[in-house]
């Protein structure tokens, strides 16, 4: 039997997460541009190591080797 509580948690837990990781992203491309200043390109690439760091958990969490 399908367990439907379950089921909800993990599509709104992939939604949110998906959706942080595009947000971020966009925001580092909006303030790492060329035409941005030295205190926004450093909040630009903030944002793409926080992208990042985000997808290599994700990452660790999907391989079961990493979690020998």
């Amino acid at each position: 039997m399908i367990e439907w509580g379950s089921f909800l948690v993990v599509l709104v837990a992939s939604i949110v997460a998906a959706g942080s990781v595009v947000a971020l992203f966009s925001l580092g491309l909006r303030f790492a541009g060329p035409a941005t200043q030295k205190k926004g390109r450093w909040i630009g690439v903030s944002c793409f190591v926080v992208c990042g760091a985000v997808i290599a958990w994700g990452v660790y969490l999907i391989i079961p080797f990493f979690h020998q």
